[in-house]
């Protein structure tokens, strides 16, 4: 990766603004969706926080999962939202029924990470259909952040045609080892995709993220020995503290 970074390193990254068309037509063609589908962000949490801009009023009602990625609490309290959190039992279960039960048409968003932070907890597919169903009944988002996609296969994307009120968020800091660049994105129907673009700030992602992101696209055996890398550090991390 380094090697290939400084081969492309011009002084237009340092220099000029950052231009993220090429970005957005590489991962068009990584998901087979179109461009006017998808937004680049600066990592998972300022697309967290650009759904915040969008479905959050001061009094909303949204839904999280506790515990989870810190800056779900963060947002939830600068935008004096009405955050009600669905607990994970001493086992490490989430009620799903707890989360149906909550969804109303007073509900204005629901965050799930799938799978969770720090739990490392996964919802099955099935499960999080029921819950995207009943919010876009009740005409609510479900923003499902997919951060650890890669480490873990499990996605919606395959509901994203079927759902108007689904986002998915995912990032090149967890299973591409680029946590430093902030570089991330959002996934979602064109209609919703317009409306997070138009309040987004216009450079946030930098030049330097995206010509890293570009590049582990374009060699995707960097990604997978990443992964198998981060992998053996887990069981060597379990054995010693067995140990």
């Amino acid at each position: 990766f380094t090697k290939i970074f400084f081969e492309k390193l011009k002084s237009d990254h340092f220099n000029a603004y950052p231009e993220t068309e090429v970005l957005y037509k590489k991962l068009s063609q990584h998901h087979n969706i179109n461009i006017d589908k998808i937004i680049v962000t600066a990592g998972s949490d300022a697309a967290i926080r650009n759904c915040f801009d969008l479905f959050v009023s001061p009094g909303d009602k949204i839904i999280t999962l506790n515990p989870t990625f810190a800056m779900v609490d963060v947002y939830s309290k600068i935008f004096n939202a009405k955050q009600i959190k669905i607990n994970y039992d001493k086992n490490l279960k989430i009620n799903i029924d707890e989360i149906l039960n909550n969804i109303d048409n007073s509900l204005t968003l629901i965050i799930i990470a799938n799978p969770n932070s720090p739990t490392g907890t996964i919802i099955p597919i099935e499960d999080m259909q029921k819950i995207i169903s009943k919010a876009n009944i009740c005409k609510a988002a479900v923003l499902v952040d997919e951060a650890y996609f890669g480490f873990c296969k499990e996605t919606t994307l395959p509901l994203l045609s079927n759902f108007s009120n689904l986002i998915i968020s995912r990032t090149f800091s967890k299973s591409y080892g680029i946590a430093g660049l902030r570089v991330g994105y959002l996934l979602t129907n064109q209609t919703l995709a317009k409306l997070l673009y138009a309040i987004k700030p216009m450079y946030e992602v930098n030049s330097l993220g995206l010509l890293s992101a570009i590049i582990l696209l374009d060699n995707p055996n960097i990604n997978s020995q990443y992964i198998s890398d981060v992998k053996v550090g887990k069981e060597l991390l379990i054995n010693f503290l067995v140990k």
